[in-house]
């Protein structure tokens, strides 16, 4: 019986610092169609927006290092029936989740972009074949 490709939850941001832009670390997701952020944070009215950044040319060498940083582009994201390519995040504690089904793209990663306040964001991501 074969095993159907995943990447099981591992952090993407480790206590990142909601006092400036953060951007998680980039997953390959070649052959997945589904994947899953976790969002919890905790500060002092931290304000700002996620988004999830997708692309195509960006590429790695056999060790990890960075070949091409890429070009990326938002994902759109259905929230209450209607599609964004930002979900404000507010509040002094919080949680929040991102399901992504059926992605074509070759690799992934999530954007906190700053407004205000200050505060500390950790995101899990998990993700699997459909």
């Amino acid at each position: 019986m074969s095993q159907r490709p995943r990447i099981p939850a591992y952090p993407v941001i480790i206590d990142g610092d909601m006092s400036t832009n953060l951007t998680s670390i980039v997953t390959i997701i070649q052959s997945l169609t589904m994947i899953s952020y976790q969002l919890d944070w905790t500060g002092t009215s931290p304000v700002g927006n996620v988004s999830v950044e997708v692309s195509n040319n960006y590429s790695i060498d056999g060790q990890g290092n960075t070949l091409n940083a890429g070009t990326w582009d938002a994902l759109p994201l259905e929230v209450s029936g209607a599609l964004v390519t930002q979900i404000p995040i507010s509040g002094n504690t919080g949680q929040g989740f991102i399901d992504i089904t059926l992605n074509a793209a070759y690799a992934i990663r999530l954007i906190y972009a700053k407004t205000s306040g200050v505060g500390t964001l950790n995101v899990i991501e998990n993700a699997k074949v459909a």
